[in-house]
């Protein structure tokens, strides 16, 4: 690949492949095609990934027309678009510029000193993982500031991006894990967190989440570490359609139990349990914390003798067959949890265990009431201007304690 300059003159090149591609010379950004995606452009950004190793006629035939049944020509196809490119580079004024062919391979070729963003990402990355002296920390720094988001996202369809994007993902993965495991060995919660932030902007995962969380903790902001769990669940809900993993709900369980030896106030213990608003309708709370508020529930009711109802609603399509279209699904859950929180009133509570199916806690309610609420959840649905045809809402209840509820927390016809 391309060798990055230590001092870079006065003039060069500077690619930028990681979260956007992009070339400057100099102080000026060039814009060679009216987009990325064209033929000649990705022709281009393959033979700058690729720098003075090149890449054969018939890989780059194989990448840019192998799966388009209309070239006929492959070959003639490739000439063509190399010679546009060509001609691209030299209208760009770039001096010494151009795409070399010898021994059967493309090559990019420049007299200008030409800088790769990816490459010296790897470059950075790879000796800081290898440093284990005083300035490990430091380099993982720099490692992590090279890294800027997916490598050509626009071309993420493409096959050979999607490898090199994985692979770059990896290794900035790799980084952060070194680097915060070094800033938590000196207690450097703040740095984490900054660390961790950046990491869940460019690559959304829960172990980011949850390091952001933890770090949030350790420094006593129990509100923020709140709304960051709430905010990933409800992400991997609406987005996935997953429950948040054991790593994710460990976090909780440190959420939830605050270390008496921090000598917390009244009021800090306060602002962790209130609601941020004074919301109409059913609460939601996900599912870790619905199985919490569940036994509980059930523990008052022994001594009240107080009713309540544990209710299941879950999604169909017209001949009750579950939703295969995942699309359908994630466009169809928000409406039917916002159908659940109307319809609902403050003292109840709702979760979403898992992608099209519900939770329903109904405090002070008799089993003839819970066909009046499942009604009421069927029209709020069907009153959804935008909702998805062709759903069915399905429900089964038992009484809280009683012994269908072991099945309703567990499974259900057409459960996955």
């Amino acid at each position: 690949m391309a060798i990055a300059m230590q001092e870079k003159p006065s003039v060069c090149l500077i690619i930028t492949m990681l979260g956007q591609f992009s070339i400057r010379y100099g102080e000026t950004a060039l814009k060679l095609e009216r987009n990325n995606n064209t033929r000649a452009m990705q022709a281009l950004q393959m033979l700058l990934y690729s720098g003075a190793q090149g890449l054969s006629r018939a890989v780059l035939m194989d990448r840019l027309y192998g799966r388009d049944e209309r070239v006929t020509d492959p070959a003639n196809n490739l000439k063509v678009t190399i010679s546009n490119l060509r001609k691209r580079l030299a209208q760009a004024g770039l001096p010494g510029t151009t795409i070399q062919f010898s021994g059967g391979s493309y090559r990019w070729q420049s007299s200008l000193p030409t800088e790769v963003d990816v490459d010296c990402f790897y470059r950075q990355a790879e000796a800081a993982l290898a440093e284990t002296g005083p300035g490990r920390e430091e380099a993982l720094q720099r490692a992590c500031a090279l890294y800027a988001g997916d490598f050509l996202p626009h071309l993420q369809g493409e096959e050979w991006a999607v490898a090199v994007a994985v692979h770059c993902r990896e290794l900035y993965g790799r980084c952060v894990r070194t680097l915060t495991d070094l800033l938590r060995t000196r207690g450097a919660n703040a740095e984490v967190l900054t660390v961790a932030t950046r990491a869940a902007a460019l690559c959304p995962q829960e172990e980011w989440d949850a390091l952001r969380i933890e770090s949030l903790l350790a420094l006593g902001h129990y509100q923020e570490a709140k709304a960051v769990y709430e905010e990933t669940v409800t992400r991997l809900d609406e987005t996935f359609g997953v429950k948040p993993s054991e790593q994710l709900v460990e976090t909780l369980r440190k959420l939830e139990q605050v270390s008496p030896e921090r000598a917390v106030s009244m009021e800090q213990l306060q602002t962790v349990l209130v609601e941020d608003a004074i919301l109409h309708g059913a609460y939601y709370c996900p599912f870790p914390s619905f199985i919490d508020t569940y036994r509980a529930v059930g523990r008052m009711l022994e001594r009240s003798g107080q009713s309540a109802y544990l209710m299941l609603c879950w999604l169909t399509d017209r001949q009750g067959r579950p939703l295969e279209d995942r699309d359908r699904l994630a466009k169809a859950i928000p409406q039917v949890s916002a159908a659940i929180q109307i319809a609902l009133r403050r003292g109840d509570a709702y979760t979403q265990p898992c992608a099209g199916r519900f939770l329903i806690l109904l405090m002070g309610i008799t089993r003839e009431n819970c066909t009046l609420v499942s009604n009421r959840i069927d029209a709020r649905f069907r009153a959804t201007s935008d909702r998805v045809r062709g759903i069915v809402l399905h429900y089964k209840s038992a009484p809280v304690g009683g012994p269908g509820c072991v099945q309703i927390m567990g499974a259900a016809p057409g459960w996955k």
